[in-house]
C-alpha cells in the first residue's frame, strides 16, 4: 500500500496513477469512491474516465458517470479546456468532487462565449476547485446559476478572468430562497475594470450560512464586492478571514463586502481589507442588517486607512 505522500507527488509529475493507487493512499475517503479523469487533449467520451489514458473529454461527460453521494472524485488534467454553453455543463449528480490538476497556464479553464453560458448547478455537495472561468465575450449574465437545490456547494482557488471587454455581469447567481444555504467560497479571484460588474454573488432571496473565507475581488463597480443580497435576510452569514475587496463605490454607506436591506440578519463580517472612492462613509455591511462587523480595516480614495473602532461605526446591536 502507497502512503499519500507518494502519490499526491506523482500528480504534479507524471498523471499515470490509477485509481488503486489513490484510493489505497488515501487521498479520498469512500473505499467505493470513482476517480474519473478528464482531459480534453487525450480523452473521448467514449472512454471509461477510469483511467488518465482513458480519459473523458469533457466534465458533462464525466459527471454523467458518477453516482449521487457515493463520494466520487473527478480529476480535470493539467491543460484541459472547454467551452461553456448554457446547457453544456450541469452539476446535476449530488455529492461530486472535482478538482483542476495544474497552474498557471495548465490550470483547467473554462470558457464562456455567449451571455448566455453557464453552469448550471442543480443539486447539492459538490465541491469544485482549482479551475479557470474566462469570458470570451461582454457581459456574460453569470457564469455559475443555482436553479435548484444547491446547498453546501463549496467553490474553492477559482480564478475569473475578465476584461473591460470581455466580462461577467456577476460570477455566482443564487436562485430561490434557501436553495444556496451553507454554500462556500474560498480564495475566489476575480480582477476586472469593467464598471458593470456586480458582485462575486447575487441573490434577491434569503438563504442562511453562506461563507466567505480568503477572497479577492477588485472590480470597478459601484456595488459590494463579495455579495450583494437587495433586501434578503442573510442568517448566519460568515464573511471573515482577511477576504479582499476593492470597489468603484463613492458612496460606502451601503456595503462594500456585503449589501443588504434586509434588517433581520444574523452573522459576522470580520477580519476584512476594503478599500473604496469613498473616503469618509464606508461600512463593510449595512448597520440595519443586525450582521456583527468588526476588525475590517477600509482605505479610502485618500489611501488613508482606518480601522473602525468596535461599537461606533460598526455597532450592529
Amino acid at each position: 500500500m502507497r502512503s499519500v505522500r507518494e502519490v499526491i507527488p506523482e500528480l504534479g509529475k507524471s498523471l499515470w496513477v490509477t485509481n488503486r493507487d489513490i484510493l489505497n493512499g488515501g487521498l479520498f475517503l469512500k473505499p467505493n469512491a470513482k476517480v474519473l479523469y478528464v482531459d480534453s487533449n487525450l480523452g473521448s467520451n467514449n472512454n471509461t474516465g477510469l483511467e488518465p489514458g482513458e480519459a473523458k473529454a469533457t466534465l458533462e461527460a464525466a459527471i454523467n458517470a458518477c453516482t449521487a453521494n457515493a463520494g466520487d472524485n473527478i480529476l480535470l488534467m493539467p491543460g484541459h479546456t472547454e467551452a461553456v454553453t448554457s446547457t453544456s455543463t450541469n452539476f446535476d449528480v449530488a455529492g461530486v468532487t472535482i478538482i483542476g490538476i495544474g497552474s498557471g497556464s495548465l490550470k483547467p479553464t473554462f470558457t464562456f462565449a455567449a451571455t448566455s453560458s453557464r453552469i448550471n448547478v442543480t443539486v447539492a455537495n459538490c465541491v469544485l476547485q482549482n479551475v479557470r472561468v474566462q469570458a470570451a465575450v461582454g457581459d456574460v449574465v453569470t457564469a455559475f446559476l443555482h436553479a435548484t437545490a444547491a446547498q453546501n456547494t463549496q467553490y474553492i482557488d477559482i480564478e475569473f478572468y475578465a476584461t473591460s471587454t470581455f466580462n461577467f455581469i456577476n460570477e455566482y447567481t443564487l436562485g430561490a430562497a434557501n436553495i444556496s444555504d451553507g454554500c462556500r467560497w474560498v480564495r475566489n479571484y476575480l480582477r476586472t475594470a469593467d464598471a458593470g460588474q456586480l458582485s462575486l454573488v447575487v441573490t434577491a432571496a434569503a438563504h442562511n450560512d453562506l461563507k466567505f473565507q480568503q477572497n479577492y475581488v477588485v472590480h470597478a463597480a459601484t456595488v459590494a464586492g463579495l455579495l450583494v443580497a437587495g433586501a434578503a435576510e442573510l442568517l448566519g452569514l460568515d464573511v471573515s478571514d482577511h477576504n479582499f475587496v476593492q470597489t468603484g463605490q463613492t458612496d460606502g454607506s451601503g456595503g462594500v463586502l456585503v449589501s443588504t436591506s434586509g434588517t433581520a440578519s444574523s452573522g459576522r463580517v470580520v477580519d476584512n481589507d476594503m478599500k473604496t472612492a469613498d473616503a469618509a462613509a464606508n461600512v463593510a455591511v449595512p448597520i440595519a442588517s443586525k450582521i456583527y462587523a468588526a476588525r475590517n480595516y477600509i482605505a479610502g480614495a485618500d489611501e488613508v486607512g482606518t480601522v473602525i473602532a468596535v461599537g461606533t461605526l460598526f455597532d450592529n446591536t
